[in-house]
């Protein structure tokens, strides 16, 4: 038996189908099609946590016989949370912002990273404050990418408000003056959104938490670099290998390893007789981490599998829901 059940016009977003588009200027108007307005949000926000919706989302068919008892077609139910969460950003439901961010710790996947930030982006100036407020709370230190994301929806808010500009340079320089207890990767995250908004004003905290090693260059390069970028300072000022990117022992050996892995893949093609594909590998640093860099971080990852595009064809069982 299913824990929650659906009313009309809320209901209609069980049988929508696929998701086919992760840009939100794409994205289905919920409102005009199936009349959801203010009043349908606390459904909606139910609808998003629906944790038997999002096991199907996420291949859990152990309990698909009870959405077939329901009428329900299992294979387009589990898109449901997603339509939700689009149609509450439509709706700016400032109340959602909390129970999105929740979700976002519950389901640290790939459509919460990339969609999520384009919802607070819809709700628009409003979740500023309740986004202010989870980035301050108390997190696992482990549990960094779900601070990640909710500085890419600050970051997503002011770009799609520039007046709102100040406010988000305050919130996210506010939030890397705590560098010494972050993640350095949240560190970068920060910085780089920072740096989207060309926030000089910031650069003091910026060099405070490159100055304590608190920062991961994967996401924005060098503290040289990030001065040069920001219009501070010249390339010429520095060496190249001041504006290299500086990686740790442990990045270091991930990259020995992935190169150790693609050239065992290469003498197997070799071998086989099979054509090769240049590797973003074979270039520069800085391309050799994009796909290493995108895991610990709500950047979307252009030429993963299904990211999207929705589910791929085939059997229920093996259809891969996350991006």
């Amino acid at each position: 038996m299913l824990n929650h059940t659906y009313d009309s016009p809320v209901a209609a977003l069980l049988s929508y189908g696929e998701c086919k588009s992760d840009n939100a200027k794409d994205w289905p108007n919920y409102g005009q099609e199936l009349g959801l307005t203010a009043e349908h949000i606390p459904t909606l926000i139910q609808m998003v946590q629906d944790e038997q919706l999002w096991e199907l989302f996420t291949n859990n068919f152990d309990h698909e016989d009870e959405f077939i008892d329901a009428g329900l077609d299992p294979e387009q139910a589990l898109w449901a949370p997603i339509h939700a969460w689009r149609a509450l950003g439509q709706l700016q439901a400032v109340e959602a912002v909390k129970p999105l961010a929740q979700v976002l710790r519950q389901h640290p996947i790939d459509w919460c990273w990339e969609e999520l930030p384009q919802v607070f982006a819809l709700i628009g100036a409003e979740a500023l404050d309740p986004l202010d407020e989870l980035l301050s709370a108390p997190i696992d230190y482990k549990n960094y990418n779900c601070k990640i994301t909710l500085a890419a929806g600050v970051g997503a808010i002011v770009k799609a408000s520039p007046g709102l500009r100040d406010r988000g340079v305050e919130v996210l320089t506010q939030q890397l003056s705590h560098y010494k207890t972050h993640h350095r990767t949240l560190n970068g995250a920060l910085i780089s959104e920072l740096m989207d908004l060309e926030a000089v004003e910031s650069v003091a905290v910026m060099a405070a938490a490159y100055q304590a090693k608190k920062v991961d260059e994967m996401f924005v390069g060098s503290w040289p670099r990030v001065q040069v970028d920001l219009g501070l300072k010249q390339e010429s000022d520095f060496t190249p290998e001041e504006l290299s990117i500086h990686y740790t022992p442990e990045q270091e050996q991930s990259l020995a390893n992935l190169r150790a892995y693609l050239d065992r893949q290469k003498l197997s093609a070799l071998e086989l007789g099979l054509p090769m594909r240049r590797s973003a590998f074979e270039f520069e640093k800085p391309a050799e981490f994009k796909d290493f860099a995108a895991q610990v971080g709500p950047k979307k990852l252009a030429d993963k599998a299904g990211f999207g595009s929705g589910a791929k064809s085939g059997s229920k069982k093996s259809k891969k829901k996350k991006k």
